[in-house]
């Protein structure tokens, strides 16, 4: 059996602490086609000052984007990856991808997520810890999906 996989990344603009817009780039292939994401809002967590998230529980906003399929497919996440803002190496970071069956991978599993043939809505939640204070910044993540048929 022969297996594909397709690395599609995109630039998930996500803000804190300022307001900014940036381009967004969606990717297509033989098997799938992904729509442009929406904007997603990071912001730090009141508790931990040290996190950046996009969780609703915490002030945040999902990153939605619509992924569809000519066959069904598994697809994984990468960790988040950040392309502006004041860098830093996070201690710890998470990507966790879900899909309207309540079904979800993330980016420290293994485990994949299985999409049928069609349209399917996916969130894209991240959560990145700096492990001390962060500073005043336009922060943006990208995260890479992995498809295999």
């Amino acid at each position: 059996m022969h297996l594909r996989s397709l690395l599609m990344f995109f630039f998930i603009p996500i803000q804190t602490l300022a307001i900014a817009s940036s381009p967004v780039i969606a990717g297509s292939s033989d098997i799938c086609t992904f729509t442009k994401p929406t904007d997603g809002n990071l912001v730090t967590n009141t508790t931990m000052p040290t996190k950046l998230e996009s969780f609703s529980a915490v002030g945040g906003l999902p990153t939605r984007i619509s992924v569809s399929c000519h066959q069904p497919v598994q697809l994984t996440v990468s960790a988040p990856i950040q392309v502006a803002g004041p860098a830093f190496n996070p201690v710890s970071s998470l990507a966790i991808v879900e899909s309207p069956t309540g079904r979800s991978t993330n980016s420290r599993s293994n485990a994949t997520l299985p999409l049928p043939v069609g349209t399917t809505p996916l969130l894209i939640n991240l959560s990145v810890d700096k492990g001390s204070l962060l500073k005043p910044g336009n922060y943006k993540y990208g995260v890479r999906f992995s498809i295999v048929p």
